[in-house]
């Protein structure tokens, strides 16, 4: 997107996009090719250094034209004519007007729906389409926001000291490449979410999310348990604090800790403030979106992911993937950040980064998952985040304790891997309910589905990995029940609760198995009321790092529960005896 640079008679600078309806008021001076937002910035820049320009004012300097000028041919070589001339100001007017009040319905819901975003480009063509407006008009007014002071124009990537950053994720290691304009850039961080470049510009949205209060019905569809209470207290006494900071909710699998931030949430939006529970991945956005509807019924919900057909939406409480949260800038007094420790949120500088400037200036951010990050518990460790725990599920009943299966032959498909002993335990576990089977790789899926269904004829066998065109439909069934047996990678590990589920997980020593992912595979089991426990085997050769450290984070919870009394006793002290026998 490129903008027309303009001097009015009384030496003022202005600049405005190459579509819109500017109305100057005198005669003013335009240069006639129009620039990208990044080098009329570098300019600007380079003429204060020069002190020539002060704000964009340049006085009665008949120079600073030629200077101009000299400038842009320094950045641009030979491959562009510059030149001004002068124009009456009708000429540039059009229909619109930048200071007059936009007062129809289009105009009016532009506004409701573009709060606190950070627009590309390519999402105003997006936005035109369901606006049922030309591209034209939806910049005309992004540009009328910007003059009134209610929005900016910033580079999508602009120079960052001797470098390059991207303005929406942060990222520097961007990839260079000659234009018109002189050196350009592009970003590969964020590009699941288009291509931001140096040519390219953000319009970033400065007002609140909630431009005025109204009524927050909270109707909760369950009583927190005694170990949610203690744990929603804490999190609403740490939203509540005028200190900032940042805290973790280290949660035992499936003990509701999504429903302990529910409290807090109807609190902040009860004062007016933006809420936003995002999380890596959409499954989990999915799950948690009919339990938000649930406890607040008429409060509107914008509801973000990859998949959803309406991107541009109204409202102070949003439910996000951690990628659209990067259309966010400065928008939200308190974040939930759920599973956070999940790709591909974990390790992703640009996601962070793009979730930190989600999150307006004295703004909360906690932090949900259990399994923290080394990074994570580090920061608890220096004080420099609180922890709030919450070791015990809604049912008081404790964690099952993973066992190990040793096998004395590879798991790789077609290495026999699928002994007498394994075809015992999973017949034993499938007594209990349908039987959940993690393998490290997409290419173990087929084969052990064929290899399954072989030792057992009469039961349904299936499985599904990330690619898998069928996997949403195929989840769906397994969450029916129809399923006796399933097949699946790490796609199922969280975000999903399984009546009844049972898990094995063959190969649990390989290296993609992570303590974090062994603990949440394990936690598939026993989380509902009906089905509160359940078999959990580990096969493999050998017992890893990674599976002893799992197993340690489960009793440790289950050992804490007991102490604070948020078990049943008697079935704690069975839990105790087990524990005992577990790896």
């Amino acid at each position: 997107m490129l903008f027309f640079l303009t001097i009015n008679k009384n030496g003022i600078v202005s600049y405005f996009p190459h579509l819109e309806r500017d109305k100057q008021g005198s005669d003013v001076s335009l240069l006639t090719t129009p620039l990208p937002l990044a080098v009329i910035e570098e300019i600007q820049d380079q003429l204060h250094r020069r002190k020539l320009l002060d704000m964009w004012n340049f006085g009665k300097n008949k120079n600073t034209k030629l200077e101009i000028i000299r400038l842009l041919n320094d950045i641009c070589g030979d491959t562009l004519h510059f030149s001004w001339e002068q124009i009456q100001a009708n000429t540039l007017s059009h229909q619109g007007r930048f200071e007059e009040e936009v007062k129809d319905e289009i105009g009016v819901r532009f506004n409701q729906i573009v709060l606190g975003r950070q627009i590309s480009i390519r999402d105003f063509r997006g936005l035109a389409r369901e606006l049922k407006i030309l591209e034209e008009r939806v910049i005309e007014l992004a540009h009328r926001n910007v003059v009134q002071g209610k929005a900016q124009w910033v580079p999508s990537v602009k120079q960052h000291g001797r470098g390059w950053q991207c303005q929406r994720c942060g990222q520097e290691d961007v990839e260079e490449w000659p234009s018109l304009y002189g050196t350009a850039a592009t970003c590969r961080g964020c590009q699941s979410i288009g291509v931001s470049t140096s040519l390219d510009v953000l319009y970033r949205d400065q007002r609140l999310l909630i431009e005025s209060p109204r009524e927050v019905i909270f109707l909760p569809h369950w009583d927190l348990t005694e170990a949610q209470r203690l744990a929603s207290v804490q999190v609403l006494n740490y939203i509540q604090e005028a200190s900032e900071g940042r805290a973790l909710l280290w949660a035992a699998c499936g003990a509701g800790k999504t429903e302990v931030c529910f409290p807090s949430a109807a609190w902040a939006l009860k004062q007016g403030k933006s809420v936003l529970f995002a999380a890596p991945r959409q499954d989990v956005i999915y799950d948690i979106m009919p339990r938000l509807k649930r406890d607040f019924p008429k409060y509107p919900l914008q509801v973000l992911t990859g998949e959803s057909s309406v991107k541009f939406q109204s409202g102070g409480l949003v439910l996000a993937t951690t990628h659209q949260v990067l259309r966010f800038w400065r928008a939200f007094d308190i974040i939930f950040m759920d599973e956070m420790d999940a790709f591909p949120y974990q390790g992703s500088k640009a996601l962070d980064w793009g979730l930190e400037h989600a999150l307006r200036q004295g703004g909360k951010i906690l932090y949900l998952t259990a399994t923290p990050s080394p990074e994570g518990l580090k920061l608890v460790k220096q004080g420099k985040m609180r922890l709030i725990q919450l070791p015990a599920r809604h049912h008081r009943k404790p964690l099952p304790i993973p066992v190990w299966l040793k096998s004395a032959y590879s798991l790789e498909p077609n290495c026999n891997g699928c002994t007498e002993e394994v075809v015992l335990q999973i017949r034993t576990l499938r007594r209990e309910g349908p039987v959940l089977v993690f393998v490290p790789k997409i290419s173990w899926v087929g084969s052990w589905i064929k290899s399954l269904r072989q030792y057992f004829p009469d039961w349904k066998v299936d499985g599904s990995y990330s690619s898998d065109l069928g996997r949403a439909q195929k989840i769906k069934r397994l969450i029916r029940g129809e399923f006796d047996l399933f097949v699946s990678t790490t796609i199922l590990e969280r975000g999903v609760t399984l009546p009844g589920i049972q898990v094995v997980v063959l190969g649990a020593d390989h290296s993609i198995f992570d303590e974090r992912a062994l603990v949440q595979m394990a936690g598939r089991v026993g989380r509902t009321q009906e089905c509160p426990g359940g078999g959990v085997i580990y096969i493999s050769k050998q017992i890893s790092p990674a599976m002893k450290t799992a197993v340690r984070w489960i009793k440790d919870q289950n050992r804490r529960a007991m102490e604070l009394g948020l078990l049943d006793q008697q079935e704690g002290r069975r839990n105790l005896e087990r524990s005992q026998r577990s790896l």
